[in-house]
């Protein structure tokens, strides 16, 4: 994914233990992304000693314990404000009590970046910088800069735990989820030969209604056809993610003798979001995209994306949908 320009590793691709890891969460409430009253902290746990929530929550409190403090490999607070952020992770913070998550303080690489970054509804990115000698305060029993100072020891080959304490309403109790990611050493390799690459797309959404705002999905399989590769080479490959994906839409016009055969509905928009499996999504708000059309709404449209893999740029063939 991008962060303010900044090319991160997604915690399903195979992040390295030297690269800038999105150690992203999105919170839904009742079939809908919601913005808690209180994004509090991400704590990083190595997975081998905390392998149950028992090991780290308080049974009273519902926090992490006072004890595992001594195993935190890496904490990060809410980025935006001042700096540092004023926020003790027991005075809850809403979105527009603090606006800079609306803009959020930009991600510069740094041991000063050590935060949690709001970018999108319910969407919230702490980033475990490998290049960095980065370091957070853990304070979640403690006054605002009373705390410990924890190094990131979030640096090895194995299985990790993010746990996020989070209060989702102003009257509710914080409580913790608690999510899961690994860091590889074999993200590197050498090839001795060009890539033959080729990749395959397909739209998933076919007949829409006007009225909804719904993502449309177009999915992406990725081959390698380098018969001197081996097997694990190629999979290593493949789980890079695709970048860069834009999309447009059209609308097909009956009347083509008197109107162009197409009119763009849609330019090439780089609003999208790539899933682990580099599935394309781009939320398409029928009512608001198609305000100009009148009575023209129905008919038949075209959805065309564009997007990078390693050094090359694919254009997928046009794809039809209707909408009724």
């Amino acid at each position: 994914m991008q962060l303010n320009g900044e090319t991160l590793v997604d915690r399903f691709n195979r992040p390295s233990v030297g690269g800038k890891v999105a150690v992203r969460t999105l919170f839904i409430n009742e079939g809908v992304f919601i913005d808690p009253y209180d994004v509090s902290a991400c704590t990083i746990f190595a997975k081998v000693s905390n392998e149950t929530p028992a090991f780290i929550a308080d049974p009273i409190d519902g926090l992490i314990k006072s004890a595992a403090t001594s195993e935190v490999l890496m904490n990060f607070g809410v980025s935006g404000g001042v700096a540092p952020a004023i926020h003790d992770g027991t005075t809850g913070k809403t979105t527009s009590e603090n606006p800079d998550w609306v803009d959020p303080t930009l991600y510069i690489p740094g041991d000063d970046a050590s935060g949690i970054f709001r970018v999108g509804l319910g969407d919230y990115v702490a980033v475990l910088d490998g290049v960095q000698d980065l370091s957070g305060g853990y304070n979640m029993r403690e006054p605002f800069n009373s705390g410990i100072t924890v190094a990131n020891g979030a640096s090895s080959v194995q299985d990790y735990i993010d746990v996020w304490t989070v209060k989702l309403y102003e009257s509710s109790e914080y409580q913790l989820f608690i999510n899961s990611f690994s860091l590889y050493n074999d993200t590197f390799t050498t090839i001795t030969e060009p890539l033959l690459i080729t990749t395959r797309n397909r739209l998933l959404n076919k007949k829409l209604r006007f009225g909804e705002k719904i993502d449309m999905k177009i999915t992406t399989d990725i081959t390698v056809q380098n018969s001197t590769l081996s097997e694990e080479t190629k999979n290593i490959l493949k789980d890079y993610p695709i970048t860069n994906a834009q999309v447009e839409i059209q609308k097909i016009n009956e009347d083509s003798i008197n109107e162009p055969a197409r009119k763009t509905i849609i330019t090439y928009s780089n609003n999208t979001s790539i899933t682990t499996d580099n599935t394309i999504i781009y939320t398409f708000d029928t009512t608001t995209a198609l305000l100009s059309e009148g009575s023209g709404k129905a008919g038949t449209y075209i959805i065309t994306a564009k997007y990078s893999y390693l050094t090359q740029n694919f254009v997928t063939p046009p794809y039809y949908f209707t909408i009724t």
